[in-house]
């Protein structure tokens, strides 16, 4: 049987996206392969953590004593209520300034161009500056500026990195998506209406990722507010829960595609 590495595509999702160490953790219990990492705002932190080194209980730990304190602070309005050099600088203090180069497992971190209207994938250079650009929310955080472009969160252009994992070649994408919420609350402050006008644009852009993707993982985590960090042990254990569920599923279409790949003849030179 033809060995078809495993891409592993993280979506956004703002405090939820600690739901991604409960997805990895059903994951590596059941012995499937992590081979490259692709992640978008919250989960590209989640994604360079892990391939820097981070155990899940590594991942857990942080995720339980983190609060908006480490990754945030208020800067004058001008392009942004809050500063992303805190996140940034948490980054820096977990695994150091390195580069892309230096982590144990490849990752694509993707941002938005706001300067060409484009994605900016990033698999070179610093990653704690990648992800500061990923994770810089419109109207909220200060975009990122960089070698001339003004850089922001990476869920405008693509909300589950399932493209982004193609930069590495073939493999069997598996995306996952914390926006997906079957039923829809009203907004009931500011940051909710942002976080909501935000999202729906994201769900148009994941629906093509979705199509992309050779299985998909989608926790239900409507019932958590994308802001509540101290819910980070619930909303960790509820994905990891959801994705045990559909671990025998992702089993049966990773192998049949490594049997797929395996009876394809090969090309001839």
């Amino acid at each position: 049987m033809k060995h078809l590495p495993l891409g592993l595509a993280l979506s956004g999702g703002t405090a939820k996206c600690v739901a991604h160490i409960g997805v990895i953790r059903a994951l590596v219990e059941n012995h499937i392969t992590i081979d490259y990492l692709a992640g978008t705002s919250g989960g590209s932190l989640v994604a360079v953590l892990y391939a820097a080194g981070k155990r899940v209980d590594d991942l857990e730990a942080l995720a339980h004593r983190m609060h908006w304190g480490h990754i945030a602070k208020f800067t004058l309005p001008k392009l942004g209520l809050l500063s992303g050099e805190k996140l940034r600088e948490f980054i820096v203090e977990e695994i150091g300034d390195i580069e892309f180069s230096d982590l144990e497992i490849p990752v694509a971190v993707v941002a938005s161009d706001l300067t060409t209207g484009e994605a900016r994938i990033f698999t070179r250079g610093r990653v704690a500056v990648a992800c500061q650009a990923s994770s810089s929310i419109p109207e909220l955080y200060a975009p990122v500026e960089l070698d001339g472009h003004v850089l922001v969160d990476g869920g405008i252009s693509e909300y589950v990195p399932v493209n982004a994992l193609s930069l590495f070649g073939e493999m069997f994408a598996v995306g996952v998506n914390l926006g997906f919420e079957p039923g829809l609350k009203r907004p009931r402050n500011f940051i909710e209406m942002v976080g909501r006008v935000t999202n729906f644009m994201e769900q148009q852009n994941a629906a093509v990722s979705e199509r992309a993707a050779d299985f998909m993982i989608r926790p239900n985590l409507s019932e958590f507010n994308p802001l509540a960090l101290g819910k980070s042990s619930d909303i960790i254990e509820k994905a990891y829960r959801e994705t045990l569920e559909v671990i025998p599923g992702l089993e049966a279409a990773l192998a049949a595609a490594r049997i797929r790949g395996a009876d394809q003849p090969k090309k001839s030179l």
